[in-house]
């Protein structure tokens, strides 16, 4: 049976109380209200503060005809099969993903509502958004891919948008109704679960995307992946095996997904990867020790994804300057910020 017309926020909740409240607010100041926000907690340290505070804005949701459904996860199921469970669990159509340290911005689920009534069988959306520190109302840049609305599929579009727009997680919307046919365990653990939904969203009726930005995502907390034993990840950053792992599990993705289309997904991701993405991995790994960067370098040729000039310059930076390669990467984006304006 088809979930009824309407809107599921759902929120895997995993640590960070303070962020939580700060996004249950933003999701109850909405000038269009969702019809039910769904928690999944994945066995934090932090449950019973996550608990204390879904107990006290329960109450303020149902005051306005809210669902609110606080979920508790027995053991640890990871990101990917905690996502899989949200979508599961959410009672309406269009399911929300959002993380549970980010924001929605006040008219958020006005400008997706408007989105999915022109487009009532897009599979996925995806949208810019807002970037910031610690105050939204002051945000450090903005996060686009396009200008304007459109559709990203197949045909129309190379496959590198897949990864460009729903590698981040917040405020992409699934149509539950769709996605509940994909289920699937295969790729827990690669930590891109939207990747495997967006690949064949992409081969399919598309993947929409807004022109304004719905949700502000922090840019300044550290990962928590491998807080409960993840293989592989180092609870804060991203380790060189953690990120090889990763982008592991995108090509894994594609080239199990292209296949039922008769798409060849993994060639522009794998250059996507490659070039584009390598920016920011060296960047985030500016003032890594040398060992560190050996281990990032090996990996990443593991996956054949050193091959070409770029990570390879990338990496002689940071070898030799170490530290000091901020700077470089600093002077990249304030060049990569002009041209885009």
């Amino acid at each position: 049976m088809n979930a009824p017309l309407g809107y599921s926020i759902a929120i895997p909740a995993y640590g960070r109380p303070h962020e939580y409240s700060d996004l249950l607010e933003s999701i109850y100041n909405q000038k269009l209200l969702p019809n039910e926000v769904i928690v999944c907690e994945d066995n934090s340290k932090e449950r019973p503060m996550l608990k204390e505070i879904s107990d006290q804005w329960q109450e303020k949701f149902h005051s306005k005809g809210i669902e609110f459904n606080y979920v508790e996860n027995e053991v640890n199921l990871g990101y990917d099969a905690n996502v899989r469970k949200l979508i599961e669990l959410a009672k309406y159509k269009w399911v929300i993903l959002i993380g549970n340290d980010d924001l929605f911005l006040k008219d958020g689920i006005e400008i997706i509502s408007r989105f999915c009534f022109d487009n009532p069988d897009i599979a996925m959306v995806s949208r810019p958004f807002v970037r910031f520190n610690t105050d939204v109302n002051s945000p450090i840049g903005e996060s686009r891919i396009f200008t304007e609305e459109q559709i990203v599929k197949a045909g129309s579009h190379s496959s590198k948008y897949i990864f460009r727009i729903c590698g981040f997680v917040g405020g992409l919307i699934v149509n539950k109704n769709w996605a509940d046919k994909f289920h699937t365990k295969k790729y827990d653990g690669t930590l891109f679960y939207q990747i495997y939904l967006a690949s064949h969203a992409f081969c399919t009726s598309g993947i929409g995307y807004l022109s304004e930005c719905p949700i502000a995502g922090r840019a300044d907390n550290p990962p928590l992946f491998g807080e409960a034993g993840a293989s592989g990840h180092i609870p804060g950053s991203y380790s060189a095996k953690g990120r090889a792992d990763m982008w592991r599990g995108v090509l894994t993705i594609a080239g199990d997904v292209g296949p039922i289309y008769d798409q060849d997904l993994k060639s522009d991701l794998k250059a996507e990867l490659m070039v584009r993405q390598s920016f920011h991995v060296f960047e985030m790994n500016a003032s890594a020790s040398k060992h560190d960067l050996k281990e990032l370098k090996f990996e990443l040729g593991q996956l054949d994804l050193f091959n070409h000039w770029i990570p390879k310059s990338l990496y002689t930076i940071n070898y030799l300057f170490g530290n000091y390669s901020k700077a470089f990467y600093y002077l990249a984006r304030k060049l990569m910020q002009r041209k885009s304006s």
